[in-house]
């Protein structure tokens, strides 16, 4: 086991680097980032709460980003290199087939919480920036913290002037440094709005509810490696659509299906995403209880096993020519 520890991080380290610094992987956090600080602006109806359209945007566009970067890193880490021999190349002792696999889908994971990471920083800040509720002298009215939203974007731009700069002048790796200048523009936006705004607190009841969908891009990465193993990308993208489609549908198609039945074993294996999205439970003040997150991460990672021990059995036989 001890062997296999040090192939098993430097195949899921190589993974993640090559992922990470794919130009799709950083326009599509860069993309889901942006988008979602620009809610606040274009914000016309509250939907009974404030800042609510701006959380559940931003929490959509970590399930759907985190989707994307997920099967675009299965289909070029795993299923390129299988096709092209590399894979040959590096499994061997002490690296079995397993190990490889296992370690592949820990790199793409990483890669996808590392963007999680990102994508929720920009959402606690444009819930916070969005319009409230003030009293101005005796006039009620609505405020939009403006300031919060242009020091984050303001910090994305900045982050790429210097990933430009440290590539023209360090010879070092765009994608790589522009996505780390992305996550840490984030967290860096938070920590001065929150010191410099501290009698509008960061909503952190959202955090519970981005874990949860960072649990479910756990479970498609699972899925999507194991995918890897036999298919091509386009396949495992239409493969995780599906299972995001009847995740999405779970409770009205396997709802009340029997245990023994074909429907009762569906709704076993397929990962109901009604019970990861929680958005609607934050709302108005609601919290998501521990007991119920820690059930919940359970769940995601026996389907985690479930799918990545299909993945080596898929695996076990394939022709690495």
């Amino acid at each position: 086991m001890f062997r296999s520890l040090r192939p098993f991080l430097t195949i899921a380290k190589t993974t993640w680097l090559e992922a990470i610094q794919q130009p799709v992987a950083f326009l599509t956090a860069l993309a889901s980032v942006v988008l979602t600080l620009m809610v606040p602006i274009f914000q016309f109806h509250h939907f009974g709460e404030e800042g609510r359209l701006a959380r559940d945007s931003g929490l959509s566009c970590l399930l759907l980003g985190g989707l994307v970067l997920a099967v675009g890193a299965a289909g070029r880490s795993v299923a390129r290199e299988i096709e092209g021999g590399t894979a040959a190349a590096a499994i061997g002792k002490p690296v079995s087939r397993s190990v490889f696999l296992v370690a592949k889908w820990v790199g793409i994971f990483g890669v996808t919480l590392f963007f999680g990471v990102a994508q929720t920083a920009a959402t606690l800040i444009a819930e916070r920036s969005s319009s409230h509720a003030v009293i101005v002298g005796d006039v009620p009215a609505q405020m939009l913290d403006v300031l919060s939203l242009l020091l984050a974007l303001g910090l994305v731009a900045l982050s790429l002037l210097l990933a430009a700069f440290f590539n023209w002048a360090l010879r070092k790796r765009f994608g790589v440094m522009a996505f780390a200048g992305l996550v840490l523009s984030q967290l860096l936006a938070v920590a001065v709005t929150e010191w410099k705004n501290p009698f509008v607190p960061l909503n952190l009841r959202v955090l519970p509810a981005a874990v949860l969908i960072l649990a479910v891009l756990a479970v498609f990465a699972s899925l999507a490696a194991a995918l890897a193993a036999r298919f091509r990308t386009g396949t495992i993208l239409a493969v995780c659509t599906g299972v995001l489609l009847l995740g999405l549908a779970g409770d009205t198609l396997f709802g009340t299906a029997g245990a023994f039945s074909l429907r009762g074993i569906g709704s076993g294996v397929l990962p109901d995403l009604q019970n990861f999205w929680l958005s609607d439970a934050v709302a108005r003040g609601g919290r998501i209880s521990s007991g119920y997150l820690l059930e919940a991460l359970l769940h995601a990672a026996v389907l985690c096993v479930l799918f990545l021990t299909a993945g080596c059995l898929l695996f076990r036989n394939r022709d690495l020519g």
